[in-house]
Order: C-alpha cells, then sequence, then structure tokens
C-alpha cells in the first residue's frame, strides 16, 4: 500500500514539474518579429516536413500547398497535404482572433475547437485530431508551436500525444511565394 501510494504523490508530482519547465508563448513576447495567422498565412504558401515516430525516426515526408483569405473576422487556410507515398489529406482550418490576441479556430479532422495564443514570433495552438491508424479512427491531442524567423519562414514543431504519451513529433517550415 505505501508503495503504491509513494508512486501516486511520484507521478503527480512528475507532473507538476514538467508543467514548471514547459514553453509558453510569454516566452517569445521580446521577440523583433511578430507572427499574426492572418497576416502570414493570408495568400498562398507552401510548406515542407517530416513526421516522426516516438523514437524520432522520420516517417513520412510531405509538402503543403496553403491558400488563405480573410473573411470578415475569419481566416480560412486551405491546405493540402501530400505525402511521399503519394497520398494526399485535405484540411481545412477557420480561425478566429478574439480581443485578447488569443486565436479559436476548427478544422475537418479537428474535434472541437483549436485554442491559441500568441506572443512575439510565436503562436502555440492546442487541440485534438481524429486520424486513422490501422483502418481505425483515433484521437489525440496536438501541441503546435509556429515560429517566425527572420526572412519569413515559419518553423512548425508539433508533438502528438495519446494518452499522456508521446507517439510522433511534426516539423514544418512554411515560405510565402513570391
Amino acid at each position: 500500500m505505501a508503495t503504491l501510494f509513494f508512486g501516486l504523490v511520484l507521478l503527480i508530482g512528475l507532473i507538476l514539474l514538467r508543467s514548471l519547465f514547459r514553453m509558453r508563448p510569454a516566452d517569445f513576447a521580446d521577440a523583433d518579429t511578430v507572427l499574426a495567422l492572418e497576416r502570414y498565412f493570408t495568400g498562398h504558401l507552401r510548406g515542407w516536413g517530416v513526421l516522426e515516430d516516438r523514437f524520432g525516426r522520420v516517417r513520412r515526408q510531405f509538402q503543403i500547398e496553403s491558400s488563405g483569405q480573410v473573411y470578415g473576422d475569419t481566416l480560412q487556410i486551405d491546405q493540402t497535404i501530400t505525402f511521399d507515398d503519394g497520398r494526399t489529406h485535405n484540411r481545412v482550418w477557420a480561425f478566429q482572433r478574439r480581443p485578447d490576441g488569443r486565436y479559436v479556430g476548427t478544422a475537418n479532422d479537428v474535434v472541437g475547437e483549436a485554442m491559441g495564443s500568441r506572443a512575439g514570433n510565436s503562436i502555440r495552438l492546442n487541440y485534438t485530431v481524429r486520424r486513422r491508424v490501422l483502418g481505425l479512427t483515433q484521437r489525440a491531442q496536438v501541441e503546435d508551436w509556429m515560429f517566425l524567423q527572420p526572412g519569413g519562414v515559419v518553423v512548425e514543431r508539433a508533438q502528438v500525444m495519446k494518452w499522456g504519451f508521446l507517439v510522433g513529433r511534426i516539423s514544418a517550415f512554411y515560405l510565402a511565394d513570391s
């Protein structure tokens, strides 16, 4: 019984410790560049990326064609993701920026709403995505970070989690067409 109690206390302690060291958008508030979804993702963008498994092995590579337009107070982003095996995935985002600077978004493969916050050159989005694994539809949680770099490149790093365990990582780079 004491071992179970000690294990539970240790687990809770590790979870609390992890939350103390998590990155926050405010960590990037003093950046020289400013990333706003409605400015950067309006127009045509191209992107390239990799999908890694939990062990860091690259499992898939992909290209992204992205087109965004603002309709009233909503940014709509149409993305076509083409994987190295020729398969494609279409995602359509709709984002609204709240008066406090946070973003709320929806997409065709996102469960509920994506919640975003930004500061300086960074944006963090948290959402639940539906994905197909071995023919079954599953849900996974995504923590998605974007950073605007000098020269106009956006670097994206996302962690995909299932039941609190890392399933994979996504790294992508976006560049607006000139």
